[in-house]
């Protein structure tokens, strides 16, 4: 009896430093896990249902014109094709924004078990604004684990553009928990949908240990996004730490002067500290330094984005570009046609023109329209690149172009310009392509003609109508070979070629039926 008692005292001693590691480990792990004071982890309500918006008279109008065969031929792949067609007519009706078959997009939502077919779905109403999905989305964060990766990232991202903030507790839970395939999703979408709660919800969870670097990343860059003058310090120390990651320092430069360009009583510390940081060598980080800088106004930071218009690296350069077209800073349209001219980039020179442009100066746009006049110093892909910038802000240059149409209309060498303007003159509509329209559609070279009917058709010129009409009215008459332009022109029309050919068959049959009779 004595052996037995020491032996159970015995025993008991060599448990109990193994159970007092374990209530350690328990409370640290409990410790760990204690739940932020921001955090709204939780299921999530889910919205009431709603039905999509439909398109104005205007777009609907538009799309038929342009896309006269899509009605029935789009409507029907929806209801009757296999799913790779309807995952690529889905993609192109995104592309349009093609509002005609919103309720049949709908309702095969509703109706497929094809989980590729669904998520397209939800990528055209991101596409297109519409929440009538968020329903469906937040059902399946609430409850993801049986959903392909690919359908519960679709969700985060249309829930993030949506801007739900119904789905912040889902999120939350899913960042909570232990699945690191949802993580980067989940940590974008509450960037798009978070608010001050969530920025400091954030700033807490980057403290993690168990975070692995990219993480640490993409979680600075959504800090960005939130603009939360809570988390300024935070970032800031990351910006201005030598020791600390790049990318960390580069996602962070972004988001402090995010920050301080919103909240007025940052801006001068803002400021401050990404001027010192511009000064860094490395370029990604003046790189992201000019992206901070880019939310703030010309008078503010203008003196900076010009210095980096001359940056030694590319990077720089085109984030400084693009800097300027955000800003609207017209004092460096004479630093975009240095840069036009001379940048060795042509990267840079290319990214140059759209804003210069735009911005819509006396000296960017006589520069501009040189470059379509000049007769031998400048390339046909120059040339094409200057009229699409020139005609989308169509401040300057209309008629030169025209010009060069006219010119290369006659030079079956320049092909690939003359399609190149076609195409632009085909997205306008505008009066003053009435008669380079006529032009195109006199072409003898078929794909010319085709493109003047896809001018024709934006722009409905009613002096070309008859011409449109003769052209549609051959539509299927050669045996032969089919006339593809006769057939589009047609269609163009609202024409059902096809049945006319047959009521004129059936015409001609009676006829002659009845020139047999009277024999």
């Amino acid at each position: 009896m004595m052996r037995k008692a020491v032996l159970v005292a015995f025993a008991a001693l060599l448990l109990f430093p193994a159970a007092h590691l374990f209530a350690d480990d328990d409370s640290a792990e409990e410790k760990t896990q204690e739940k932020s004071q921001y955090s709204k982890a939780g299921e999530s309500d889910v919205p009431a249902q709603k039905r999509p918006r439909a398109g104005s008279a205007d777009e609907i109008r538009d799309l038929d014109n342009t896309d006269p065969d899509g009605r029935k031929k789009n409507a029907d792949i929806l209801k009757f094709g296999l799913e790779d067609e309807v995952v690529e007519l889905l993609g192109k009706m995104a592309e349009k924004k093609d509002v005609r078959f919103v309720d049949e997009a709908y309702d095969l939502y509703e109706e497929s078990k094809s989980s590729a077919v669904k998520e397209k779905i939800m990528e055209f109403f991101r596409t297109m604004g519409d929440p009538c999905l968020e329903d469906y989305a937040v059902m399946i964060l609430n409850d993801p684990f049986d959903e392909p990766t690919s359908t519960v990232n679709a969700a985060f991202a249309y829930l993030g553009e949506m801007k739900t903030t119904a789905a912040i507790p889902a999120v939350e839970s899913l960042l909570e928990g232990d699945n690191e395939k949802f993580y980067d999703s989940a940590i974008t979408a509450l960037g798009k949908i978070g608010g001050s709660d969530e920025a400091m919800y954030l700033a807490e969870y980057f403290d993690r240990e168990e975070l692995t670097l990219p993480q640490k990343q993409n979680l600075v860059k959504t800090l960005g996004l939130l603009k939360a003058s809570e988390t300024f310090d935070k970032l800031s120390e990351m910006a201005q730490d030598d020791d600390e990651n790049t990318f960390v320092r580069m996602y962070a430069s972004e988001a402090i002067g995010q920050i301080g360009a919103s909240d007025s009583s940052r801006r001068e510390d803002s400021l401050s500290i990404l001027s010192s940081v511009f000064e860094s060598r490395d370029p990604n980080l003046r790189t992201y330094v000019v992206k901070g800088l880019s939310n703030f106004t010309p008078s503010d930071v203008g003196d900076i984005i010009i210095q980096a218009l001359k940056d030694s690296h590319p990077k720089v350069r085109l984030e400084a570009v693009d800097s300027v077209k955000k800003m609207g800073l017209s004092s460096a349209v004479p630093y975009l046609v240095y840069r036009a001219k001379n940048d060795p980039e042509y990267s840079v020179k290319k990214a140059c023109w759209p804003v210069i442009a735009e911005l819509n100066t006396p000296e960017g746009n006589e520069y501009l329209v040189s470059q379509i006049t000049e007769k031998k110093k400048v390339g046909d892909d120059t040339k094409a690149r200057v009229a699409t910038a020139l005609l989308e802000f169509n401040n300057a240059g209309t008629k030169e172009i025209i010009a060069l149409a006219e010119e290369v209309l006659k030079d079956d060498h320049r092909k690939p310009l003359r399609y190149a303007l076609g195409k632009e003159f085909a997205k306008y509509g505008r009066s003053e392509f009435e008669e380079i329209c006529r032009l195109y559609m006199g072409n003898k070279d078929v794909s010319t003609q085709g493109t003047g009917l896809d001018i024709y058709a934006k722009g409905r010129y009613s002096s070309l109508t008859p011409e449109v009409q003769k052209l549609a009215d051959l539509a299927g008459k050669d045996k032969k070979k089919a006339n593809a332009n006769a057939i589009k022109a047609a269609k163009i029309l609202g024409i059902d070629w096809e049945a006319k050919l047959a009521a004129e068959e059936t015409s001609k049959k009676d006829a002659q039926g009845g020139a047999q009779d009277s024999k």
